[in-house]
């Protein structure tokens, strides 16, 4: 490996959130490397190495991060793009200490966010309100469950690693007893258990869902942030942003300022909230403490929090820097399009679909920036959309 005078940068998981950290580093001298697995967009990026690496989800990847780090003059910074690349990082965090450095927050703390039935009643503890909520596990849910709660209610798991994989999303939304049932047939077939939070829906389609996205220092400030909504996301209910606008909102920045500042917060993080209409009130829905998908939107605001957390892990000078007034359009554009036109139809959410004129309309009235294309780095978004249009083009033909 090339000795390098700048600290390197070790980004575990690649793809859209992946490329976004890559070109926080891109005017710099700072060596870049993504640590990935099969197939990825961000080893086509002309910003970065990529490294093949051990599922994160097996014994062998800590040792084999910690032996690549070794190899390196000066110790890298590391940075996670995921909860399964997030979680041997923290629990190894005083092994790889050793040999780099991890602006996150230490495990202890990192156990109780990152299980929402600890992350509740933090919030509630400090003042954050959040929506009625109870924890089980898995096996143990039958229909008294949920006496007391009000349907529609959204079932998930309090640790996102194979929830998703299992049941094909990465949260439910149950509308009666009939859906429950079901719900709880699937967990037996399956033999699913974990811990699970119910949670009562908060009703508001995906544009009262926001999120502040910062970095918070050993002091336990947040020194950098930006501030969004979704406007649209898939699956439409409990799926994963496909656009959204970057758009100020005070009262989320003082919740999460008080939040941080009690819980004893370091590193990255975006937490999201969403408007409950019903008391005028924004409840705390998760937080996950490392970068999220549309980290982008908040470089692109302005704002280069990963390197912000890079310099101030080394003990370099940093200033506050927020975005208040700009907004902007974050969009997987391709997917987000192709969504529109047909993928909440072939998801049962017809009520979702859009014209091609209504999504046009949608998109239409800030800055855009789409979260793969770049005309100084234009292959991963190449290779990305031709994926995306083969893939259509295949369901199309499977359903003729």
């Amino acid at each position: 490996m090339k000795e390098s005078i700048n600290n390197p940068v070790v980004i575990l998981g690649g793809n859209i959130n992946g490329l976004g950290i890559v070109r926080s580093f891109q005017k710099t001298k700072i060596p870049v490397y993504v640590f990935i697995q099969d197939r990825d967009i961000t080893r086509w990026s002309r910003f970065c190495k990529t490294v093949h690496c051990p599922d994160p989800k097996t014994d062998s990847f800590a040792p084999f991060l910690y032996e690549f780090c070794k190899g390196f003059e000066v110790k890298p910074v590391l940075f996670a793009t995921a909860d399964i690349f997030l979680m041997p990082l923290i629990h190894h965090k005083k092994q790889l200490d050793e040999v780099a450095y991890t602006p996150t927050c230490e495990p202890e703390l990192f156990d109780k966010l990152i299980e929402k039935k600890y992350l509740y009643a933090f919030a509630e503890g400090v003042g954050v309100s959040c929506p009625k909520t109870k924890n089980l596990q898995a096996e143990e849910l039958d229909d008294k469950a949920v006496e007391g709660m009000l349907y529609p209610l959204i079932i998930k798991p309090s640790v996102n690693i194979t929830f998703q994989k299992t049941f094909g999303q990465k949260a439910l939304l149950v509308k009666d007893d009939k859906e429950l049932a079901s719900f709880i047939e699937e967990v037996n077939k399956n033999s699913y258990v974990g811990p699970i939070i119910i949670q009562e829906y908060i009703p508001g389609d995906m544009t009262t869902l926001h999120t502040i996205t910062s970095f918070v220092d050993k002091k336990h400030e947040i020194r950098g942030y930006s501030i969004g909504h979704k406007i649209r996301q898939y699956p439409a209910k409990t799926g994963t942003i496909t656009a959204g606008l970057v758009e100020h909102v005070e009262s989320i920045l003082e919740m999460s300022k008080r939040f941080v500042k009690e819980v004893g917060f370091y590193g990255i993080s975006n937490i999201e909230y969403k408007y409950d209409s019903r008391d005028g009130q924004y409840k705390l829905m998760e937080i996950n403490p490392r970068t999220g998908l549309w980290n982008l939107s908040v470089l692109e605001s302005g704002i280069n929090l990963p390197l912000m957390a890079y310099r101030d892990i080394l003990g370099q000078a940093i200033q506050d820097e927020s975005n208040k007034e700009g907004k902007l359009i974050w969009a997987y554009t391709l997917f987000d399009l192709l969504v529109s036109l047909n993928g909440y139809k072939s998801n049962g959410e017809p009520e979702e679909t859009l014209s091609y004129s209504q999504w046009r309309k949608s998109l239409k009235d800030y800055k855009k920036v789409d979260a793969i294309f770049k005309w100084n780095d234009p292959i991963p978004f190449i290779v990305d959309s031709s994926h995306l249009i083969v893939a259509s083009i295949k369901r199309v033909l499977k359903k003729k």
